[in-house]
């Protein structure tokens, strides 16, 4: 493989140099532009600095396993070529050309979409997937303003988007086609598209437009969200990167040419983007179940808890967030059964990806109780469950690094809302507050609806 590849890039330089030697002009922009930005200089530095935000189809880092789709197709090239890959997390989307061009990274993994207006200022790799746009709303149970099943439905309705992305010229275009105004909503680049889920889960906004990939890659974290609407043809998404870096394309192109045709690629696309195994049951099956029963396991639920004179419906929403009651269901990054354990973590407690329901479960309410007491110094018994919540979530230290710049920043460290959760937000992201909400909103759910 490195010796295709390598002979991929000397036959790439041979091309550019003789079309060079054909003008002066352009030759001199390439040796004095690549000195610092293409693959030779990438190679001798031995690393490839990559802008991602955190996503699941960008980078993720859940308990120092790294992964995300496009980290792992750039983990593979970079290894191909023997250097490492280094990650710059990006927090404004508006910024990120603008962050290529001035060097700051080598390549934009964002799972960005190939279009005229992005073409002026940067180049592509070949794409990596082809996907449509489609709409995402809340499920009919939910009481949607309207439950949108036609295009011509989005008439005078408002929807969120970010406006630099190839949704909002989605939108404008339909609202040409209906001849009916739609109420765009015109968001900055700090609202990804996983943000912008998170909005709509939430109630925070009635609609929004993703690619279809990233809503299946979401799809059982946010279960009450519908994507099945399809708002435009499939389109071209790659990896962004400098004009004056050809050579770096041509050896991306022709690595990537072979590795698509493996095994491994195919299974990287099941891993992310079928949701069918992770979906199969939605949240408001078991909302709507009746007969006062959550699950098979409420009995071993309240067994566990009463153990630990803890409320059983706290378990309950973990485990159905995390698993949504499946037990021997297998997640990323190894995480497994229905508490979703990283394999770590389930060493530390005695159970593995075969062990028992009640097993699981057992070493389950033992961590929950242990987190549960760390945070013994949380006087309000709510906020105290929401710092338990975020410690399942991301371990003690984020959390408590948190609490130490919050006291920095004028938050109180005691108190989760809008304090050690604004500080979370701003140096890791949505991803730990969002589960959160998304565990405390199921906790209070099912005390009210089971005893």
């Amino acid at each position: 493989m490195i010796k295709y590849l390598l002979n991929s890039v000397l036959i790439s330089l041979c091309v550019l140099i003789v079309s060079c030697k054909r003008n002066t002009e352009r030759y001199s922009f390439y040796i004095n532009s690549t000195e610092n930005s293409d693959l030779p200089s990438i190679v001798a530095k031995k690393k490839l600095v990559v802008l991602a935000e955190s996503s699941a189809t960008s980078y993720i880092n859940l308990e120092g396993v790294k992964m995300g789709f496009e980290y792992e197709l750039l983990k593979e090239y970079a290894k191909s070529i023997g250097i490492k890959l280094e990650v710059k997390l990006i927090n404004n989307l508006d910024n990120v050309e603008l962050q290529l061009n001035r060097l700051e990274g080598d390549i934009i993994a964002c799972s960005y979409t190939i279009t005229k207006d992005r073409k002026k200022n940067i180049d592509f790799t070949m794409p990596y997937l082809r996907t449509a746009q489609v709409l995402i709303q809340r499920l009919p149970s939910d009481s949607t303003p309207q439950y949108i099943k036609d295009p011509m439905q989005l008439a005078h309705k408002k929807i969120a988007i970010w406006k630099n992305s190839s949704y909002y010229h989605r939108i404008k275009y339909l609202e040409q086609e209906i001849g009916e105004p739609i109420i765009i909503q015109e968001l900055d680049g700090i609202y990804s598209p996983e943000k912008l889920l998170e909005k709509v889960s939430h109630k925070e906004n009635d609609y929004t437009i993703v690619d279809n990939h990233i809503a299946l890659a979401n799809a059982f974290k946010y279960r009450r969200l519908d994507h099945h609407l399809r708002l435009s043809i499939k389109q071209q998404i790659a990896f962004g990167i400098r004009k004056n870096s050809p050579i770096l394309k041509e050896s991306i192109n022709a690595w990537f040419k072979v590795f698509r045709k493996t095994p491994h690629f195919k299974f990287l696309k099941h891993k992310y983007f079928d949701g069918k195994e992770l979906s199969h049951l939605t949240y408001t099956d078991y909302l709507n179940s009746g007969g006062g029963k959550l699950s098979s396991y409420d009995k071993l639920f309240k067994q566990e808890s009463a153990k630990y004179n803890m409320e059983w419906h706290i378990i309950g929403a973990i485990v159905q967030q995390e698993s949504n009651f499946t037990p021997y269901i297998k997640g990323m990054g190894g995480a497994f059964g229905l508490m979703q354990f990283m394999p770590g973590t389930g060493k530390h407690y005695g159970v593995h990806a075969l062990s028992s329901p009640a097993a699981q479960i057992n070493a389950g309410m033992r961590k929950i109780f242990t987190d549960f007491k760390f945070w013994n110094n949380i006087p309000d018994y709510n906020q105290r469950i929401k710092f338990v919540f975020a410690t399942y979530n991301a371990g003690n230290s984020p959390i408590e690094n948190a609490q130490k710049r919050a006291v920095q920043n004028g938050y109180n460290p005691l108190i989760w809302d809008n304090n050690v959760e604004l500080v979370l937000q701003k140096y890791k992201g949505n991803r730990i507050s969002s589960y959160v909400k998304e565990v405390y909103h199921r906790y209070q759910t099912l005390k009210s609806l089971y005893e």
